[in-house]
């Protein structure tokens, strides 16, 4: 909540307000709202006193900017307060962080996608896997067999399973696992074959026993580690940190990668499914990784790594 006096000075912030926007109460209290307001957004906060001018005295508003790097949306309520006379007394502004719910209708709409296009494409499947070995066995004399079995073991299969693992993942069968040692055997996959990446990992001690589902949460991190991977172009480093917060209760893994970055454009849609900065690969990649974290009660963002790069940041509560 910020509330402005009849000037338009701001006269007061709470504590929510602060952390969300990521800004201090003594950096903003008794100066003008268009002067603490980053340049690229003046021309919304224009609007919103055009439409007050005529006579507005409510607005509600969606509202997408970047803070720290970090793509944020909000639900913007504003009200003008005016005394028993009708003279202005100043206005209530009060934003409502609506990211994780946007993100959450969106990828229920894509799941919703996926799920029609696999069942699309697995319908005529089987007709199709039949026909290729009647084919297969009438003309195995003429043609290579390896035409065959790249069509009927590979490509099409593939495709499907994708949509699938997205549309509908497969059961979870949480167990008590140490997410260190599951950190361990995903970077000893790489550590062999990447002699120009600075595989480099940081595990604070103390950290708990946690009910995951090891696999899942296993292919997450092959997939961030992939990513990292392409990002740095095999050349560079990646740092993973694995931390726990004993107050709030939190387990954090970074995947850190001093690769080309991500622009805040490409943030705002980098967990939704078919969005890659890759040219090549399906664009399902985050979106799966995106679920397993869900699917764990957890939260993944993406920031920006300093001086260069990106950061997958992780966090997972401890139950019990």
């Amino acid at each position: 909540v910020i509330s402005l006096d009849e000037k338009g000075i701001i006269s007061t912030i709470n504590k929510a307000a602060e952390s969300m926007l990521h800004i201090r109460e003594e950096e903003i209290v008794g100066k003008a709202l268009a002067t603490v307001i980053p340049e690229e957004y003046l021309q919304f906060a224009n609007s919103i006193s055009q439409k007050t001018a005529q006579g507005n005295t409510s607005l509600n508003l969606p509202v997408s900017i970047s803070i720290a790097g970090t793509p944020k949306h909000f639900s913007l309520h504003y009200a003008s307060l005016k005394d028993e006379a009708g003279m202005d007394m100043g206005s209530i502004i009060v934003f409502d962080d609506v990211t994780e719910l946007e993100k959450a209708q969106r990828m229920a709409a894509w799941r919703e996608v996926a799920r029609r296009i696999a069942h699309e494409v697995k319908n005529p499947l089987t007709p199709i896997k039949l026909s290729a070995q009647r084919l297969k066995r009438r003309y195995a004399e003429q043609i290579n067999d390896q035409v065959f079995s790249t069509c009927t073991d590979t490509i099409v299969e593939h495709l499907v399973n994708q949509f699938s693992a997205f549309a509908r993942f497969p059961d979870i069968n949480f167990a008590n696992n140490r997410i260190e040692d599951l950190i361990m055997e995903t970077v000893a996959l790489y550590q062999e074959g990447l002699e120009e990446v600075d595989i480099q990992t940081h595990i604070a001690s103390g950290i708990p026993v946690m009910k995951l589902d090891s696999q899942h949460m296993k292919q997450a991190f092959i997939n961030l580690m992939d990513n990292a991977v392409y990002a740095v172009n095999k050349k560079g480093q990646i740092i993973i940190d694995l931390s726990y917060d004993p107050i709030l209760k939190i387990v954090r893994i970074e995947f850190s990668d001093t690769g080309v970055g991500i622009s805040d454009k490409e943030k705002t849609k980098l967990f939704e499914p078919y969005f890659s900065t890759k040219k090549t690969g399906m664009g399902l990649g985050l979106a799966i990784v995106n679920s397993i974290i869900s699917n764990h009660n957890g939260t993944i963002q993406v920031q920006d790594n300093h001086p260069k790069g990106a950061k997958f940041i992780i966090e997972l509560p401890i139950f019990g």
